[in-house]
């Protein structure tokens, strides 16, 4: 599978933070919950939560993340509710090794989506979250922990999805 090359990803980031109206930005926003209700709607139910700043980096985020895999990936099939939940019961022992972040697992998690997953869509992520001195607003550990945990799993679902739609995939 054709990994999303790093300009995807850019144009991506330029166009979602290049929204100027409002109304722009709810078309992007009713444009998400089209393609995927059910994990968008989880997304959002996740980060409900938390501060302010953070929900809004977080929704920000999930747009990019979503228009990079559309602009690569053009038929991706929404997600149900069900396939959502188990795959998030599945992914939660994984995830809670993350509430103890460290470089060595960033360099870990690098390396792994080198392989069968998507480095830039992670380098994005570990970028935006963890890497930029000028976050603003400025959120605290936990806050930055939990964005990267949802998107990571928003990611590897899509990922999953794109995989399937793929034509290059050959299944026996």
């Amino acid at each position: 599978m054709e990994k999303i090359p790093f300009q995807i990803v850019q144009d991506s980031i330029d166009k979602i933070c290049g929204i100027a109206e409002e109304t722009e930005l709810e078309k992007a926003s009713e444009h998400l919950f089209e393609v995927q209700p059910d994990l968008g709607g989880f997304f959002m139910e996740f980060i409900e939560d938390m501060s302010e700043g953070a929900q809004d980096l977080g929704f920000m985020m999930a747009l990019i993340l979503n228009k990079a895999f559309e602009d690569k990936y053009k038929a991706i099939r929404p997600m149900t509710e069900d396939e959502v939940v188990t795959r998030f019961e599945q992914s939660e022992a994984e995830f809670e090794k993350y509430l103890n972040m460290s470089d060595d697992m960033i360099v870990e998690l690098q390396e792994k989506e080198s392989g069968d997953g998507q480095p830039e869509i992670l380098n994005y992520m570990l970028e935006e979250l963890f890497m930029s001195p000028d976050l603003e607003p400025a959120l605290d550990a936990n806050e930055q922990i939990h964005l990267f945990i949802i998107c990571k799993f928003f990611v590897d679902c899509l990922n999953e999805l794109a995989k399937e739609a793929s034509p290059e995939v050959i299944r026996h």
